[in-house]
């Protein structure tokens, strides 16, 4: 199988949709050989901030001298940037070979339970010393929580997005989030109370120990200079800090791991006039808004229709000199003009370099979708992207 007919065979599988619950990639796994038991993981899940935490994690154990591998979703550009050894993407021939051994047998797999069963496989036959796992959706019934051997169980925040699918109430969010805590594994979590209440009684149900809470049990005090902007980082820097701590890791390696972390499209500066985020629901929006760089700039966004746009767009408005709005590429895009409906005054584009090219000699800032963020690395970075672009299916009620 080459790498181009592995995309092509998984974006087939998106005919599945997404199917909550374990049975299937405990099957799949289970015909690949368990690659995942006895495997040791850190897993991270949250609304927002699980894939900077996941990777500030990753660093430090890597700083460590372990060998590691990291799990996250979705991609920016890349399929192979969701499997990461050692800090680098799976060689795209690596991910053919366990795509072709994952798929061999056939079968009604979804698309994320054998991307998840790739990186499992992958991270077994390279011998990695330590795996980080970034839950795909909610936790309780996300593929990534096949994995039983926990080191640490972190999660970052809970926050209200994909409601359709984890259920329309914080409460019911952060219930499905703390599915990935386990019996006498350190159970870590920073959110609001009402969210902060149900992890602390689901952990304790469970017998998660110790549990620990951000602001009650650490904080971001003492914390070296982060690689990763905002004020927000800081948080996600405390609870990777402590979830290393749990791991085994020194507090110089930890310091290196936080200093040195990429984690592309979070406030990130592609050029001196272009500041790219991965925000793409009201909690990330707010965030970069707290964030937004001094002077003057005009916003470009663009959102996914199963996304609350007017809480995405709103906050990031205020802050703009000038609104462009665009469409990300996604079969999911909301349509520019629908978008512009609710921002008065805000001027389309049909897609993102169009309207860089409206925005030239500004200073711009991208945001409300992570695929439109991939798409200015493409444009203002000319960083490779795949021949066929594959995306993860949108969710169905668990």
């Amino acid at each position: 199988m080459t790498y181009d007919e592995m995309l092509a065979r998984l974006g087939a599988l998106r005919r599945y949709g997404m199917r909550p619950g374990l049975d299937a990639i405990r099957e799949l796994l289970h015909r690949v050989g368990d690659p995942h038991v006895g495997m040791r993981v850190i897993h991270v899940g949250g609304t927002n901030g699980k894939g900077s935490t996941a990777a500030m994690i990753e660093a430090g154990l890597r700083a460590s001298g372990r060998r590691t591998g990291l799990y996250t979703s979705p991609h920016l550009l890349r399929f192979t940037e969701r499997i990461r050894i050692d800090g680098d993407e799976l060689a795209p021939a690596r991910a053919a070979e366990v795509a072709e051994a994952v798929l061999a047998g056939g079968g009604e797999y979804t698309f994320f339970e054998v991307a998840t069963a790739m990186a499992l496989l992958a991270f077994h036959r390279a011998g990695v010393d330590a795996v980080v796992l970034e839950v795909g959706l909610g936790g309780r019934l996300d593929a990534t929580n096949v994995v039983e051997d926990k080191a640490v169980a972190v999660v970052t925040s809970v926050g209200l997005d994909h409601t359709d699918v984890l259920g329309p109430r914080i409460v019911d969010i952060a219930r499905e989030k703390a599915g990935i805590f386990r019996r006498d594994t350190p159970a870590l979590f920073a959110c609001d109370d009402e969210a902060a209440a149900i992890l602390q009684a689901e952990a304790e149900r469970v017998g998660a120990a110790p549990i620990e809470r951000f602001g009650r049990d650490f904080d971001d005090a003492d914390l070296p200079p982060l690689a990763l902007g905002g004020a927000h980082q800081r948080r996600n820097a405390a609870l990777a800090r402590r979830a290393l701590e749990f791991a085994g890791v020194g507090a110089s390696a930890m310091r290196q791991g936080l200093a040195n972390v990429k984690w592309p499209g979070r406030l990130e500066r592609l050029s001196p006039t272009v500041l790219v985020d991965a925000a793409h629901n009201e909690e990330g929006a707010r965030a970069l808004a707290a964030a937004w760089p001094d002077g003057d700039w005009t916003l470009v966004v663009g959102v996914v229709a199963d996304k609350d746009a007017r809480a995405i767009v709103a906050p990031l408005a205020a802050r703009a000199r000038r609104v462009i709005v665009t469409a990300p590429p996604s079969p999911r895009a909301l349509p520019p003009a629908e978008l512009a409906r609710m921002l008065p005054g805000a001027s389309v584009a049909r897609d993102l370099a169009t309207a860089l090219a409206m925005a030239a000699g500004e200073r711009v800032v991208v945001a409300g979708s992570i695929f439109l963020v991939g798409e200015a690395r493409r444009l203002v970075l000319g960083e490779a992207a795949d021949g066929a672009a594959v995306q993860d299916p949108v969710g169905q009620k668990l």
